[in-house]
């Protein structure tokens, strides 16, 4: 890889594990022992993760609205430094609840404009058959950054919680300033470039099947996301060691979630690997219902941990690769999509424990509604409609 390159997939894999591996994972690997350090009850706990979740859907619509020019690198800096400091925030307690939910909505506004701006910089910056791998190391970072946040579970019996916290935000600091250096080596290049965003993009139903089956997994992968360490303390009763083990397991999962996607890519293309993706997803889902073996319970945490960030590259990358500098305005929409259907999927999941809907019951809404993603995906995708498609 030439030394640009190198640069924009350390880039792209330093945004993505701030912007999601960190900002908005290491809530759900702490918020147990969080909850119990600072005596919040458990719908106030619930509520500031609906608190991220209104942050990234603000995010992806404020970065939707931006120019596509250099500009985007001092917004991806605003956007980390906030980031940070909401991370040092969260760390004190005694605080009004005001507060936390205030850092809370600004570390998800973090996360979508990261989430979008980053990839939408590497888009105008490589060239285009450097794209695959470029994207494919860069994304890697969501799973570097969940694995991060969850390195702490074992000793968290030993550090404050507080501690914790800070930790986290000295890695976000030192992302910040890495961020800083490499984006002033692409202002030139953004600088040099016209993007007409105003261009009318003819939009086909290949696209709207890809958004479709993408909010279905935005849709399917809440229980996990949020509500999986209570699942396993107070349903299955394990102990604090099976359940950090579990959680790590997720985190490992999410470390290789980019290169599955990019082996199947590079052997099916990428709709059939999207189409691969999708059926362990489901599976991996449904899985978690059957919690009489152990092993049933770490399949379902490895692989949805895998799975995630891997539909969330292999769609941007589709998308990139079939709209080109469109991308940053598709890929807003799809992530737009994806956050509203997270935010509502996880009040309509908040509804269905207060009226008493069991997790398993949780469990397997999120894989039936996946399930009708992916079927509708295969449906229009099916035989050679797609052959417009350049596959890896």
């Amino acid at each position: 890889m030439s030394s640009n390159n190198i640069k924009l997939s350390l880039f792209l894999c330093l945004s993505m594990c701030l912007g999601i591996g960190i900002l908005r994972f290491s809530y759900t690997a702490l918020l147990p022992s969080t909850r119990e350090a600072f005596d919040w009850s458990i719908g106030f706990a619930s509520l500031l993760g609906s608190a991220n979740l209104l942050g990234y859907l603000m995010g992806a619509f404020a970065a939707m609205r931006l120019p596509q020019n250099k500009s985007m690198t001092l917004y991806i800096q605003i956007a980390a430094i906030a980031g940070m400091f909401s991370l040092m925030c969260c760390a004190f307690a005694n605080f009004p609840q005001a507060w936390y939910i205030c850092w809370r909505v600004i570390s998800g506004i973090s996360g979508g404009l990261l989430m979008i701006l980053s990839p939408s910089v590497v888009a105008q910056c490589c060239d285009i058959q450097d794209r695959f791998k470029i994207n494919f190391i860069g994304f890697s970072g969501i799973g570097l950054g969940v694995l991060l946040a969850t390195l702490f579970l074992p000793y968290l019996d030993q550090i404050s919680i507080q501690t914790a916290w800070l930790i986290l935000c000295g890695f976000a600091l030192i992302i910040c300033v890495c961020l800083s250096v490499l984006l002033q080596q692409f202002k030139h290049h953004l600088s040099a470039q016209t993007v007409v965003t105003s261009s009318k993009v003819t939009l086909n139903t290949l696209f709207y099947s890809v958004l479709t089956v993408y909010a279905c997994s935005a849709f399917a992968y809440i229980p996990h996301s949020l509500f999986w360490i209570d699942y396993l303390s107070y349903e299955l009763g394990l102990n604090l060691f099976w359940i950090n083990f579990n959680w790590i397991l997720y985190g490992v999962g999410s470390a290789l979630g980019a290169f599955s996607a990019y082996s199947l890519a590079k052997r099916f293309g990428n709709l059939n690997a999207l189409k691969i993706l999708y059926s362990l997803y489901i599976m991996a889902i449904f899985i978690a219902t059957l919690s009489a073996n152990p092993v049933l319970t770490f399949a379902s945490s490895f692989f949805t941990g895998m799975l995630n960030p891997a539909v969330v590259f292999l769609t941007s990358y589709t998308i990139l690769q079939l709209y080109g500098l469109a991308y940053k305005k598709l890929w807003s929409i799809a992530t737009l999509c994806f956050a509203s259907v997270q935010l509502i999927g996880g009040l309509s999941f908040s509804t269905l424990q207060h009226f008493g809907v069991t997790y398993h019951q949780q469990f397997i809404l999120a894989a039936v509604v996946l399930l009708l993603g992916t079927l509708q995906l295969a449906w229009y995708t099916r035989s050679d409609q797609c052959h417009r498609i350049r596959e890896i």
